[in-house]
């Protein structure tokens, strides 16, 4: 056993909380581990001073005063309470996302055949687009043979 699988057995062992066999594993390893030895003594004397404070007496409504309290607070700013009004907008959102998504897709669409048939460059494939152009790519554009049905530009 290592000292960072002890540390969550010592608050249990101070509380007499551990079963016969964790108990006995930690045994073993406290008994080699005097800075677990030390911890275990910090957690028995936290124990027992936790032990000897009363307990505190809670006046009588004190529970309605606070809930009074939050509600009160929850009134004045619940208009501009941000978590109320982002699970009301998130579907419109959501939505909007969806439509400016659906939209641009189509007028990108167009917008690409419509500067296609003006410009005589047109990559083969896709993958062309995002290729780092080099110093000749108009030259070599130009030199490429047309392709049927565009016209020829040299």
């Amino acid at each position: 056993m290592t000292c960072d699988s002890a540390a969550p057995l010592l608050a249990a062992s101070a509380d007499g909380a551990l079963d016969d066999d964790r108990r006995a594993t930690l045994d073993a390893h406290l008994a080699g581990c005097a800075a677990c030895r030390a911890a275990l003594a910090d957690q028995i004397a936290v124990r027992a001073w936790l032990a000897r404070t009363p307990d505190a007496t809670v006046p009588t409504g004190f529970r309605e005063r606070v809930n009074a309290r939050i509600d009160d607070s929850e009134g004045l700013l619940g208009v501009a309470d941000f978590r109320a009004w982002t699970l009301r907008l998130a579907p419109l959102a959501a939505l909007l996302a969806l439509a400016a998504w659906l939209g641009l897709g189509a007028a990108s669409s167009a917008a690409a055949s419509a500067t296609s048939a003006s410009t005589t460059f047109a990559p083969e494939q896709p993958a062309d687009w995002q290729r780092t152009v080099s110093g000749n790519a108009l030259l070599e554009a130009a030199l490429r043979p047309a392709r049927s049905g565009e016209p020829d530009v040299r």
